[in-house]
């Protein structure tokens, strides 16, 4: 039996109800986080199919995630008897596809057409590369990648583009070659699936006019992260008896960098004569206080369409500000608050860390495996998983042992150098008959394979020779600088920024890392500890964990508590936004997102001090928490009363032992302790207080010892570095 009208209906506000049961043209619903969104839409199908006698398959809905596109289906299906084949309800690429499907003969495609995912559509960009004999250093099917895909999102075909000097002349006769092989090979990559439906629908009036009678109503969700393409294909459905219903939120805009076109929305309000978009200003997620600072923030982007979020939660909790020292103190801090929140039931699933960048992940990684705190890495690897960081440390395995065949095998060709499939073959055979090492091999190549394969082994060699009397860093940075890592990925426009930064964490890694005395390769040493930080740590599916991801990994999802961590100028906002405002509004877009995520608990961290490629760095306050009202904050670091701000150079950059605030022996925590009690004095000192003393001044407490009578605390005091005190002797108060 059906779901009654009023059924649906009746869990609505006001301005869902609005918006559900819309019926006048076209609408833009404007869906701030955690309005329930998700709920309109699917209440508008069921409620069009329940009170129009609209047929399921009368309804067009377009989502962006296959995720949010099962979700869809799960609660129409649910909530009234429909099967799933009845509902045009998908993604816009398998909407498209359900289309060509149909049509392949008018779209030109044999009825089996093959679709390339990204990798296969690379490998057949590297063969075309390959057959024209160009440079594979200079013309990187990457980026010829991401070429051909922009060129494809905006609806442009080779012949359509006009090439502004030799290079991009070179991109678009490519771009020819790899049209030419996909159609002859009946390839379809996924950008083609939205290009070729939208030419089909183009030029075919019969078979547009035919979906013009079929759809009487087309939903769009997260309208906000349509591109050029995905925008004009929705026009095309527009027909006289066609209402086209999009959600989203302008304020939630942060994937340009995949084509996403903000101004679509506003657009969209002009194109289809939106007079008043629907408000879904509503929040069911977070507190007052957190959806106040969002506003706050978002606030001071221009060119809005506007909304503001309130809701019917509680005030909550004061966002709290903590103003690390470090990087380190930074990560040490999250981790007590999260084994404090632990023993108030928290589970850990219900916390998460939110960087701007992936490289960011390596200190909490490495805190957390060591103090036995289980994580997961949402949607990515962990720090030394990743491939610029395993490239690095195969060559790092090389130089110390030219014998290691598979260091060799993973930096042999890399950055590339023309060493090809058949070479390493080649190479492979003599190893096994003359029982040498592969490095050893490339000695007895003759021929053509001899050239490529002595230039490496003499990179090889000259990088030896320059690391000799190089500290860990200073090796390291010549490695990734000599080997031509940092030129190919400087080369990289799609991915480079981040593996760069991700190398440059490296770097910041081995500068904390501390050797063993009795070992005679630190070099060694550092890969047997890459090798078990890698090894473990991470959480099984199955295990309650915190969740550690970047804040465009975090959209969508919802949390307790929220640590948004690296709130410095050039970390967040990122460096490269800075001085553009419309890559600025993104960054702070992003932040907005960053916020709502929390549902009742909010932390905001900074250090004041960062390393980067392996030198210390003053960081300053990220604007974006100065955009925050002081009264939503309650800044718990303590810093702001002993001079965080006023930390001068020489205390940060020229004593860098007196800023290395988390030297805790992470291995081997002896006799430390979170906490003191010093009954005679009635004083409890704990990690992380701001005390006074009568000759040293303000300081804060950084650790804390305790073996048997003996109580010592190591105390940060500025300008004097770090102290440690008899805290039976010490005269200190707590500030």
């Amino acid at each position: 039996m059906a779901v009654e009208t009023n059924d649906i209906l009746s869990n609505l506000n006001p301005e869902q109800l609005a918006a559900v049961t819309h019926m006048e043209g076209s609408m833009l619903v404007l869906a701030g986080a955690g309005s329930g969104k998700t709920k309109v839409l699917t209440t508008r199908i069921a409620w069009l199919i329940e009170s129009f006698q609209i047929q399921p398959h009368e309804i067009l809905a377009v989502t962006f995630t296959n995720k949010a596109s099962k979700e869809m289906i799960h609660r129409v299906t649910s909530s009234m008897k429909l099967k799933a084949k009845d509902l045009w309800i998908g993604t816009f690429h398998s909407i498209a596809l359900r289309i060509l499907s149909k049509h392949h003969q008018e779209a030109g495609l044999n009825a089996y057409f093959h679709i390339l995912d990204m990798q296969d559509q690379l490998n057949v960009i590297k063969r075309i590369i390959k057959q024209a004999n160009l440079d594979e250093d200079r013309y990187q099917a990457r980026e010829l990648q991401k070429f051909i895909n922009s060129q494809k999102e905006q609806g442009l075909r080779s012949q359509d583009l006009v090439a502004n000097g030799l290079r991009q002349e070179y991109w678009i006769n490519l771009y020819a070659s790899y049209e030419e092989t996909c159609n002859k090979d009946n390839l379809v990559d996924f950008t083609e699936l939205l290009l070729r439906s939208f030419e089909l629908l183009s030029v075919n009036a019969h078979i547009l006019s035919l979906y013009h009678r079929q759809f009487k109503h087309i939903l769009v969700d997260e309208f906000q992260d349509t591109n050029q393409l995905q925008y004009k294909w929705l026009k095309l459905f527009k027909s006289e008896q066609a209402k086209i219903f999009a959600v989203g939120d302008d304020d939630q805009s942060i994937y340009s960098f995949r084509g996403a076109q903000v101004t679509n929305m506003q657009s969209f309000l002009i194109d289809f004569k939106v007079e008043s978009p629907v408000r879904l200003e509503q929040n069911y997620r977070s507190t007052t206080n957190i959806l106040q600072a969002a506003n706050a923030v978002i606030g001071n982007n221009n060119g809005r369409i506007g909304k503001n979020l309130w809701t019917e939660n509680t005030i909550g909790e004061k966002i709290k500000l903590y103003e690390a020292y470090t990087e380190e103190d930074e990560a040490f801090f999250v981790m007590d608050e999260i084994r404090h929140l632990s023993t108030k039931g928290l589970l850990l699933s219900e916390i998460a860390i939110l960087y701007r960048s992936n490289a960011q992940s390596r200190v909490f990684e490495q805190i957390f495996y060591s103090r036995g705190i289980s994580y997961r890495v949402y949607g990515g690897l962990r720090f030394f998983d990743r491939q610029e960081i395993k490239q690095v440390l195969a060559y790092l395995r090389l130089l110390i042992n030219n014998k290691d065949n598979d260091a060799f095998l993973k930096v042999v060709n890399f950055p590339t150098r023309g060493i090809g499939a058949k070479t390493i073959e080649h190479l492979q055979e003599i190893s096994s008959t003359q029982g040498t090492s592969l490095y050893e091999a490339c000695n007895i190549v003759e021929g053509k394979q001899k050239q490529h394969l002595s230039k490496f082994t003499d990179l090889i060699n000259k990088i030896q020779l320059g690391c000799k009397g190089l500290t860990l860093p200073e090796t390291i940075g010549y490695v990734i600088e000599t080997s031509g890592i940092t030129e190919h990925y400087s080369n990289d426009k799609k991915n480079g920024n981040e593996r760069l930064e991700n190398l440059n964490e490296l770097i910041n890694a081995v500068t904390n890392f501390k050797s063993d005395a009795e070992s005679n390769n630190v070099v060694a040493e550092f890969l047997a500890h890459a090798i078990l930080e890698s090894g473990e740590g991470q959480a099984q599916q199955t295990e309650q964990a915190v969740q550690l991801m970047t804040v465009h990994a975090a959209k969508g999802l919802e949390f307790k508590v929220i640590f948004i961590v690296g709130l410095e100028e050039g970390l967040f906002p990122h460096d490269n936004s800075i001085e553009s405002a419309k890559n600025l509004e993104e960054e702070r877009r992003l932040m907005y997102v960053a916020i709502t995520r929390a549902k009742e608990n909010l932390y905001l961290l900074r250090a004041c001090s960062r390393l980067m490629w392996g030198k210390r760095q003053l960081a300053p306050l990220s604007r974006f928490v100065n955009e925050v009202p002081n009264d939503l904050i309650s800044n718990i670091s303590g810093i702001s009363k002993i001079g965080c701000d006023t930390l001068s150079s020489k205390d940060m950059l020229n004593n860098p032992d007196n800023i290395n605030l988390v030297n805790r022996n992470i291995s081997n925590p002896g006799c430390k302790t979170s906490h003191i009690e010093l009954t005679d004095k009635d004083l409890t000192l704990k990690i992380g207080d701001i005390v006074q003393h009568n000759k040293f001044g303000n300081g804060k407490i950084m650790q804390l010892n305790a073996e048997g009578k003996k109580l010592s605390a190591e105390i940060f005091f500025i300008g004097l570095g770090r102290k440690t005190l008899d805290l039976n002797i010490a005269k200190i108060e707590k500030v």
